[in-house]
């Protein structure tokens, strides 16, 4: 057997450490709106418009159907099978985010598209048009919005007053939900 020369050793090296490295790209909402080509590797995070990061291995929660009975921006099925809309039964379930993608075209614009574990059946996935989604109600943001934020606030302010929680955890509270009040 020969001897590998220092080259042949900084090559396999650097090449397992672009592979290793390619799947824990973070895709960002900001990235996909600005490029005209379709960006390219194993996604490990997505950064939503909204600041949430979703990574692999999260769990999504599937809300309400946006359309009658049915969802439009979250498809269910499998590759041998198609992928159809995915229906008010998978409502509430909550799935594990399997692999991050790249939708779309340059002329259409690119988008993330999310494939999770769908709770109704085995080997059934959901594919997700997550910002779509998001906005439609359909994928719950793990994301505290303003209102709830403000709403804890004062649960934890009459907590304070009442003499159940300290001075500390009212501050500690209050520095944690502040920064999602508008």
């Amino acid at each position: 057997m020969r001897k590998m020369t220092h080259k042949a050793i900084y090559v396999l090296l650097f090449t397992v450490l672009g592979v290793i490295s390619s799947h824990g790209q973070i895709l960002k909402y900001s990235d996909l709106n600005t490029t005209t080509k379709r960006p390219k590797g194993g996604f490990g995070s997505y950064e939503a418009s909204n600041g949430t990061v979703y990574n692999i291995g999260d769990t999504l929660i599937i809300g309400t159907p946006s359309q009658n009975n049915s969802f439009a921006f979250i498809y269910e099925g499998t590759i041998l099978t198609g992928y159809d809309r995915a229906g008010v039964q998978v409502t509430g379930n909550k799935s594990e985010i399997l692999k991050i993608e790249v939708q779309g075209t340059k002329r259409s614009g690119f988008y993330a598209h999310l494939v999770s574990k769908s709770a109704v059946g085995l080997g059934i996935k959901l594919r997700v048009d997550l910002e779509n989604a998001l906005e439609a109600g359909e994928i719950k943001s793990s994301r505290m919005t303003s209102d709830e934020a403000l709403a804890e606030l004062k649960k934890a302010k009459d907590k304070l007053d009442l003499g159940v929680i300290s001075e500390e955890e009212y501050e500690k509270i209050k520095a944690e939900l502040i920064k999602y009040i508008n």
